[in-house]
């Protein structure tokens, strides 16, 4: 998550394979990505990831930190990072502080490590994302989950927000957000050329979905805040209420964004976007089947559209036999 992305954003064309290979790294992480720190155990039905799946660990919890430069190799250990950090980072960085702390856990324990991220600055995201994570390993599930909240609340749709949202979520939604796919409306080119164009033309809607889509990748709050300029624009048509609903995806409140989408299928001539985007969202809630049926009607109903081309290569890739019922 460290590494910078190339700054070309590749257009209308090439949008399907970022769909599909988004889809296929999905399945790939998803375990990788926050499984660990929600780790194994039973729990309450209806529980968030954190609580659900609290239980006491051995070993040093998962050190979540995002550094300047290039990322740690995948699955590094926490001393994999406490070297980055080291070398990357001021003395006086409260991120070095917080990785000191987490890869002294296995030799300080549980209270000793939490007395010292407790006395590291408490408005710190890095500061509290992996307070919450110590909390997890060493089974105190309550403090865990409001703190990771805490978390996602200092840094909305940020690396350390994100990372606490995935872990609260783990259990029963996919990590990160809803992808938003722009449709022919939307201007092309790299956030930097969008930007450009939006101080340019201000009242084009048509630029700020465009650069919702470009900066969805590097910047989320950015692309939602782009989207909503795009409905002030234009609150009448379909594309921006869908940019919006889905860049808007809140984990904790899901129906927030069905609520928006689902009435737009009746209302609308050709609810294809709308259709792929349910399944999107539903995908990401873990309800494959459900997320298959709708792009199963998009791939019937607009098979050379970017959505119907998007959700065949989707259904061919989930062995849910294309386009055909």
């Amino acid at each position: 998550m460290n590494e910078q992305p190339p700054e070309h954003i590749p257009g209308r064309r090439k949008r399907l394979l970022i769909v599909v290979l988004a889809a296929a790294a999905i399945g790939l992480a998803a375990a990788a990505a926050v499984a660990l720190a929600a780790g194994g155990g039973g729990g309450d039905a209806g529980s968030s990831g954190a609580s659900a799946r609290c239980r006491h660990f051995t070993g040093t919890p998962p050190l979540v930190l995002q550094l300047p430069g290039k990322a740690p190799p995948a699955h590094s250990a926490a001393d994999a990072y406490l070297a980055a950090a080291r070398a990357r980072l001021a003395p006086s960085d409260a991120r070095l502080a917080v990785a000191r702390a987490v890869v002294g856990y296995p030799r300080a324990g549980a209270a000793a490590t939490l007395a010292t991220l407790r006395a590291l600055p408490q408005n710190d995201p890095a500061v509290l994302m992996n307070t919450g994570l110590v909390q997890l390993w060493s089974g105190r599930c309550s403090e865990a989950e409001a703190t990771l909240r805490r978390a996602r609340a200092a840094d909305p749709y940020g690396f350390y927000g994100t990372s606490a949202d995935n872990t609260l979520h783990a259990a029963d939604m996919l990590p990160n957000y809803p992808l938003y796919i722009a449709g022919p409306e939307a201007a092309q080119g790299s956030p930097a050329q969008l930007r450009r164009r939006a101080e340019q033309h201000p009242n084009d809607a048509g630029v700020w979905l465009g650069l919702a889509y470009a900066e969805q990748r590097t910047d989320h709050a950015a692309a939602l805040e782009a989207a909503r300029k795009a409905l002030a624009l234009d609150p009448t048509a379909v594309d921006p209420r869908v940019a919006v609903a889905v860049l808007g995806f809140q984990k904790d409140n899901p129906s927030a964004s069905f609520s928006v989408l689902g009435p737009l299928v009746q209302q609308t001539q050709d609810p294809s976007e709308i259709r792929f985007h349910l399944g999107i969202m539903l995908y990401w809630m873990r309800q494959t089947t459900d997320a298959q049926a709708q792009w199963r009607q998009v791939a019937q109903d607009s098979p050379h559209s970017v959505w119907g081309r998007a959700s065949a290569k989707l259904l061919d890739g989930s062995g849910a036999g294309g386009a055909s019922s």
